[in-house]
C-alpha cells in the first residue's frame, strides 16, 4: 500500500515482485538473503494509493527523512521471544477498545530479499503455512491487539484461504493467551477480482455468509464489521457504494468502515480509518492536532446527523518503500528507534478514538510492519503492548 503517490496496483507488477526475488536466491554475492524452508505459493499483489492530505507548510518529497538505523538488515534463524504475558490481567484486552493491525497473508519464502526490503523478518516465513499464522497470532494476542485486518483479494484466492484457516486457529491461540482475537477483511477495492458493482455486491455477500457470524470475527456492537481500501478511487462514486450496500445490507446490519479523509464518505460508511495514520502530523511534529481534527469533524457529522459514526485513529511506527523496484516517488518516515510509533500512540489515544489501527503488523514491502525484525527484535511488539495496556 501506499501512503501517498500514484497508485501502483497490479498482479503483474507484483509478479515483477516475485521474479525478483527469485533473482534474490540465484544471486548470492548479492544484498539479497532468502531462506528456502517450506515450498512457495504464489502471493498476492498489494502495493496500493491512498488520497493524501498534503502538509500545509512543504511538499513531503522536501522533508525526506533519514532512516535510524541505516545499517543494511542480516538474517537471524529465530526470533528474540516475546515476553511472557501473564493471562487474567484486567483490562489487557478490553473489547470496548479495539486494536487491530492491517495483515498481509500473501508472502511466499522466496519473498524475502533486502534488496526490495528495508528490514527482514527474523523468520522468513510462508504464509499459508499454520505455524506461521499460529506464531503471527501468538505475537499479535500477547502484544495486546484484538484483531487483524486481513488483506483480501476475492473469494477463492489465497488471501481468502488464509483468512479462513487465521480464523480456524485463533481459538487454539486464545486458550494459551487468555486474550479474545476477532478479525476482519480488508476489502481491496482495486483487486481485479473486485471490479464492477455485481463483483462487490458477490465477494461481500461471500464474505458475511462465510464469515460474518464466526465469533473470531471482528463485530461492533453486534455487528460484523468490514474494512473497505480507498473506496473512492479508481472512479468509484459514494452513489455506487450507495447502490451496493442497498443490496448488500440494506438494514445496516454490518458495520462499514472506510479509508480516507472526505467526511462525505459517512453518507455511506459507518466510520473512517487512515492507513496512513496521518503520517502528515507525525511528519510535522503535531500528530495530536491531526488525529483531534478527525475527532472533531465525526463529533459534528454525528451531531448534525443524529449518528454514530466511528473514528479510527490510526498509528505507524515508520515506512520506508525506497526499495520497491520500479515505484517512483518513494519516500521515509523515520522510525527513530520507536519514538516515531510512540508518538503517533500518544497522538491517537489523546483522540478519543472509537477503535485503533496499526499500520502494519507485516507490510515488509513499504517497511511499516511491527512483527519482529532483525534490525529491532521484538521492540515494536513491546511497544504496542506497553499502549495496549494503557488505552
Amino acid at each position: 500500500m501506499r501512503l501517498i503517490g500514484e497508485t501502483m496496483h497490479t498482479r503483474t507488477y507484483y509478479r515483477f515482485m516475485l521474479i525478483m526475488s527469485s533473482l534474490c536466491t540465484v544471486l548470492l554475492t548479492t544484498a539479497c538473503q532468502t531462506i528456502g524452508v517450506i515450498q512457495p505459493t504464489n502471493a498476492q499483489e498489494q502495493i496500493k494509493a491512498i488520497t493524501p492530505i498534503p502538509s500545509p507548510t512543504a511538499t513531503f518529497a522536501s522533508r525526506i527523512i533519514q532512516p535510524t538505523p541505516t545499517a543494511t538488515p542480516k538474517p537471524s534463524p529465530t526470533a528474540t521471544p516475546m515476553p511472557t504475558v501473564q493471562t487474567g490481567i484486567t483490562g489487557y484486552s478490553n473489547s470496548n477498545h479495539p486494536v487491530l493491525a492491517f495483515y498481509y497473508p500473501w508472502y511466499s519464502t522466496t519473498t524475502w530479499c533486502s534488496c526490495h526490503m528495508s528490514d527482514l523478518p527474523t523468520i522468513q516465513y510462508n504464509s499459508s503455512d499454520n505455524t506461521t499464522i499460529s506464531r503471527q497470532l501468538n505475537w499479535a494476542m500477547q502484544a495486546g491487539i484484538t484483531g487483524f485486518i486481513s488483506s483480501w483479494w476475492g473469494a477463492g484466492d489465497q488471501t481468502d484461504q488464509n483468512l479462513a484457516k487465521m480464523l480456524a486457529l485463533t481459538p487454539t491461540i486464545e486458550q494459551g493467551t487468555g486474550v479474545h482475537f476477532a478479525s476482519s477483511i480488508y476489502f481491496e477495492s482495486d483487486a481485479p477480482a473486485l471490479q464492477g458493482q455485481s463483483a462487490i455486491i458477490s465477494s461481500l455477500r461471500y464474505v458475511l455468509s462465510r464469515y460474518a457470524s464466526s465469533p473470531y470475527f471482528f463485530h461492533w456492537n453486534g455487528k460484523p464489521v468490514i474494512f473497505f481500501w480507498d473506496p473512492l478511487g479508481g472512479g468509484r462514486t459514494l452513489a455506487e457504494w450507495a447502490a451496493i450496500r442497498s443490496q448488500v445490507d440494506p438494514n445496516n446490519q454490518t458495520i462499514w468502515s472506510a479509508e480516507g479523509v472526505d467526511m462525505n464518505l459517512l453518507t455511506v460508511f459507518d466510520g473512517i480509518h487512515l492507513f496512513s495514520a496521518a503520517y502528515w502530523g507525525i511528519l510535522d511534529g503535531n500528530i495530536n492536532a491531526a488525529d483531534q481534527k478527525f475527532r472533531t469533524e465525526i463529533d459534528a457529522y454525528n451531531q448534525t446527523n443524529h449518528t454514530h459514526k466511528i473514528w479510527a485513529a490510526g498509528v505507524l511506527p515508520g515506512y520506508n518503500d525506497t526499495l520497491i523496484p520500479g515505484r517512483t516517488g518513494t519516500y521515509i518516515v523515520a522510525r527513530n528507534n520507536g519514538t516515531t510509533y510512540r508518538e503517533s500512540w500518544n497522538g491517537a489515544i489523546a483522540s478519543t478514538p472509537d477503535w485503533i489501527t496499526i499500520t502494519s503488523f507485516n507490510e515488509w514491502f513499504e517497511g511499516s510492519m511491527i512483527e519482529p525484525s532483525v534490525t529491532y527484535g521484538t521492540l515494536y511488539l513491546n511497544i504496542t503492548q506497553q499502549f495496549t495496556r494503557q488505552w
